[in-house]
């Protein structure tokens, strides 16, 4: 078997050296692209988080520390339950979209923010909790470390929610981007790599398929059109025209909802007990 942890961390560091390459942390500390997010998450929008809220019954008063959090995906609802919880989220647009969030679902209890990306995190200085959840967060540049870190801090479980196939925003970037900047593609690394690198550290997990339900609505054209020439670099008009091509072949406009992309992908739910 192929070292999993050396072949993620091989295949970060080409996604690192690509033009433009941007990670989760840098994308979502302009405020626009957060404020996307959060107005699918309060729309509705964003179903998978029913599967993932209904694997994580823990019980009230339990403590939880929920990695890159973002708006509060989970973190706000598993406050609203009672649990105990602090995240680690180091976009600054986020601490206000949580804040929203939470007024939208009308939580009152304070949740901490340890403003860091998680390979800055030092466990000692943070202390346990009892659950740990990362949930489409783990775009981390030493995957061993990581998860090793979030074993270290837990007392009872870990939860880890990630990619098993590409989002339908990767598989636009895997069509296009070479296209636009004639350079190869490394989207993200994929669950099976995560489990692997578990295993082979001696952590035996449980892995669960679930099908990707996480569809972004625009309202317009248009809105989807900027997203993506943000979201691919795409500055030059021959660039913009590739993107709006292949957007307007691939979305779906919904009565009432906007345009979205097909929805077919998988992710998975890895979890341990301590």
């Amino acid at each position: 078997m192929n070292d999993a942890n050396q072949e993620w961390n091989e295949h970060c560091a080409k996604q690192a050296k690509m033009k433009n390459y941007q990670t989760g942390a840098q994308r979502f500390s302009v405020q626009k692209n957060t404020d996307q997010m959060a107005k699918n998450l309060i729309s509705g929008n964003v179903t998978r988080v029913n599967d993932q809220l209904s694997r994580l019954q823990f019980p009230a008063g339990s403590t939880v520390l929920d990695i890159g959090a973002g708006p509060g995906t989970l973190a706000v609802p598993l406050a609203a339950r009672g649990c105990q919880v602090t995240v680690v989220e180091p976009a600054v647009p986020m601490k206000h979209a949580m804040a929203e969030y939470k007024k939208n679902k009308g939580v009152d209890s304070d949740i901490p923010i340890i403003a860091k990306i998680w390979e800055d995190v030092v466990s000692e200085e943070i202390g346990r909790f009892d659950y740990i959840v990362s949930s489409f967060a783990l775009s981390v540049p030493d995957l061993k470390d990581a998860l090793l870190k979030m074993d270290t801090v837990a007392q009872k479980e870990v939860h880890i929610f990630w990619f098993l196939t590409d989002p339908p925003w990767g598989r636009v970037s895997e069509a296009l981007w070479t296209k636009l900047h004639n350079e190869d593609y490394y989207g993200r690394p994929l669950a099976n790599l995560v489990w692997n690198t578990l295993y082979q550290s001696g952590i035996y997990a449980h892995l669960e398929v679930l099908p990707l339900l996480d569809s972004h609505y625009y309202e317009t054209f248009e809105e989807a059109l900027n997203e993506y020439v943000d979201r691919l670099a795409a500055s030059e008009a021959w660039q913009i025209q590739i993107v709006e091509d292949y957007l307007r072949e691939e979305m779906t406009e919904i009565p009432e909802k906007g345009f979205v992309l097909p929805e077919n992908g998988l992710y998975a739910h890895i979890w341990w007990r301590k």
